[in-house]
C-alpha cells in the first residue's frame, strides 16, 4: 500500500466500492484508453483488496488518534500493525499536549499508520525497558521494532508553535509515513488505473519525566 490515503480516503473506498468499479468500467469506455483485459482484471482486484485491508485497519480504529489504558493494549498494538507511533505522555506536561495536538491530526491525514498515546503511569515497565527519561517521547514501530524515536522538542526546532508539516516530514525521515508535500493538492490529473489525462514561540526545556 502507498501509506498515503487520508481518513476520509479510506472511509471513500471502503463504503463506495461499488462507485469505484462503475468508474472503472466508464474509463473502459474512453475511447482515448486501450487497456489490456489483465490489467483491468488486476486493477479490479487491487481495489477489492485494498478496500478489505481498510475495512480491517477502520475496525482497528485507523485513522483516529487511540488512548491506550494498559501495557497489554500497547504490546498488542506494536506487535500486530504493520506501522505504529505511540506517544508516551503525562496528563500534566504541557509539551505532551502539543503532541497529542499535532499527532491527532495526522492519524487522521495517515490512514495506514496507526497512531496511539499511552501515559507512562500506565506503562511504567515499558518507560523503564525502552529508558524514556523525557517526554513527551514518541516511538515508531514497524511489525514489532523500534525504527524510531521522537525525544522532546529539539528535533522540531526546540519551540511550542512548531508546525504539524515539520513533524509529518520528521516522522517522514524513518519512512513510517509517507509525508505528503506541498504540492500535493496540485497533482495531475490521473484515472484510476493510473495512467495520465491530458501558538507562539516557547523558549521552556523538554520536561524531565
Amino acid at each position: 500500500m502507498s501509506g498515503t490515503a487520508t481518513l476520509e480516503e479510506a472511509k471513500s473506498i471502503i463504503e463506495d466500492k461499488s462507485l469505484a468499479e462503475e468508474k472503472l468500467h466508464e474509463e473502459l469506455e474512453n475511447e482515448d484508453l486501450d487497456i489490456p483485459s489483465h490489467i483491468r482484471e488486476a486493477r479490479f482486484e487491487e481495489l477489492r483488496k485494498q478496500a478489505a485491508e481498510f475495512e480491517g485497519m477502520k475496525d482497528r480504529h485507523h485513522g483516529l488518534y487511540s488512548d491506550l489504558k494498559a501495557e497489554k493494549e500497547f504490546l498488542e498494538l506494536t506487535t500486530t500493525e504493520e506501522r505504529c507511533v505511540v506517544h508516551f505522555y503525562h496528563v500534566d506536561f504541557r509539551r505532551c499536549d502539543i503532541m497529542d495536538k499535532h499527532l491527532k491530526e495526522i492519524a487522521q491525514k495517515y490512514f495506514e499508520t496507526k497512531f496511539a498515546r499511552i501515559s507512562v503511569d500506565s506503562a511504567k515497565f515499558f518507560v523503564t525497558k525502552l529508558k524514556i527519561q523525557v517526554l513527551p517521547y514518541v516511538i515508531c514501530f514497524k511489525k514489532g521494532v523500534v525504527v524510531d524515536r521522537i525525544v522532546g522538542f529539539e528535533e522540531l526546532g526546540n519551540t511550542d508553535g512548531f508546525t504539524t508539516t515539520l513533524l509529518e516530514r520528521r516522522l517522514g525521515q524513518s519512512g513510517i509515513i509517507e509525508a505528503k508535500g506541498a504540492g500535493d493538492g496540485q497533482k495531475k490529473s490521473t484515472t484510476i488505473f493510473g495512467f495520465g489525462k491530458d501558538k507562539t514561540e516557547d523558549s521552556d526545556s523538554d520536561s524531565d519525566y
